[in-house]
């Protein structure tokens, strides 16, 4: 059977720049899987602010938009970018993203200054499109077929046996374009913020936060429906609807079994979890490899490096450095985690102070 024709793109763009802007960790995870097979320049963004500030130090040939986010949404951030001085700007294509069903979501992105709009979850066919339409010509080098990791037949005999309660892994694997090495990956990804999620969520509710909530629930629900996991992705469409109602009597007694639900998830998952934390033999506290390392972290979270971030961190956890050490890499680890850069940044220069007191 071979390699799934999803996985396959029909032409490669090296020289295109592109940048995605979501604050959903899967979101951005699947998009980037999608655009594997391109050979693309791809970056990507946590929020709106982290968008604007990346635009500034480089132009990018398409901005992949999402819509509805914390903070800046979509449309602030697309009429930020229109306003900033330079043609290089005005000239930008950006192509709004959203999971939002309601009527008018399309217009409302044109209007804000988007060139065009892109729903999710983003099918391989709807991408092509976009990316003919909007690429320069002579960046687009058709007629090389190329594919991410697919799903091979033995990918496809290992997943078969696998049985997760609540997620339909034909559904989930679709959304990640037969993929099932970035299936896994979003399926850890998922498991992973799990209990923080439900912790904001339920915060949201306590606080009477309606903004907050409808965020949170939003982004679940995308993520869930990404997953397999539909009737948990229904159920938060559901909560969604019932928070725009503001129709908190409903909410605050659907929420808690909801949540019971989605914790449950993580048992589901939890077999099929890629262990990413760090199992060999620890190295020693060598303070010079360490500083190099955190020099190297600064340096992707000042250029929104999320892989090289991510790749910085697994090494820190190859090291023994003591409690109080690891205290620190753990509050990195989250920042980077929660795409939070400055926070990051902030951590990294800290730690790097101290360690140079030390040498």
């Amino acid at each position: 059977m071979g390699e799934k024709e999803g996985c396959k793109a029909r032409f490669t763009a090296p020289d295109a720049r592109i940048l995605i802007v979501d604050d959903n960790r899967v979101n951005l995870k699947l998009a980037k899987g999608l655009f594997r097979p391109y050979h693309m320049q791809v970056e990507t963004a946590g929020s709106g602010e982290q968008a604007v500030e990346m635009v500034r130090d480089g132009v990018y040939n398409l901005v992949f938009m999402d819509y509805m986010m914390p903070g800046m949404n979509g449309a602030d951030t697309a009429k930020m970018l229109r306003n900033m001085e330079g043609e290089q700007y005005k000239d930008m294509v950006i192509v709004a993203l959203s999971a939002n069903e309601e009527e008018g979501i399309r217009e409302l992105c044109l209007e804000a200054g988007m060139d065009d709009f892109l729903r999710k979850p983003v099918k391989r066919h709807c991408l092509d499109k976009i990316l003919w339409k909007w690429l320069p010509a002579d960046m687009i080098i058709p007629g090389q077929e190329s594919s991410g990791e697919g799903l091979t037949d033995k990918g496809r005999e290992d997943l078969s046996v696998c049985q997760m309660d609540g997620i339909d892994m034909e559904i989930g694997m679709s959304y990640s374009d037969h993929d099932r090495t970035l299936y896994l990956e979003v399926l850890t990804d998922f498991a992973d913020s799990i209990e923080e999620r439900a912790g904001r969520m339920e915060r949201a509710l306590q606080e009477r936060d309606l903004t907050a909530y409808t965020l949170e629930v939003h982004s679940l629900k995308s993520a869930a429906r990404y997953l397999g996991a539909v009737a948990v992705a229904d159920r938060a469409q559901m909560l969604e609807a019932d928070a725009k109602r503001n129709d908190w009597q409903t909410v605050e007694r659907e929420t808690p079994g909801f949540l019971s639900d989605y914790r449950k998830l993580y048992e589901s998952i939890a077999p099929y979890r890629i262990n990413r934390a760090y199992t060999g033999k620890k190295k020693g506290f060598d303070r010079k490899e360490v500083l190099a390392l955190l020099e190297t972290l600064w340096q992707c979270m000042d250029e929104y490096d999320i892989d090289g971030g991510e790749e910085a961190v697994r090494a820190l956890e190859e090291y023994e450095l003591g409690k109080a050490w690891s205290v620190r890499r753990d509050r990195i680890v989250k920042a980077v985690d929660q795409f939070d850069y400055e926070v990051c940044k902030e951590e990294v220069l800290s730690w790097k102070a101290a360690l140079e007191k030390e040498l």
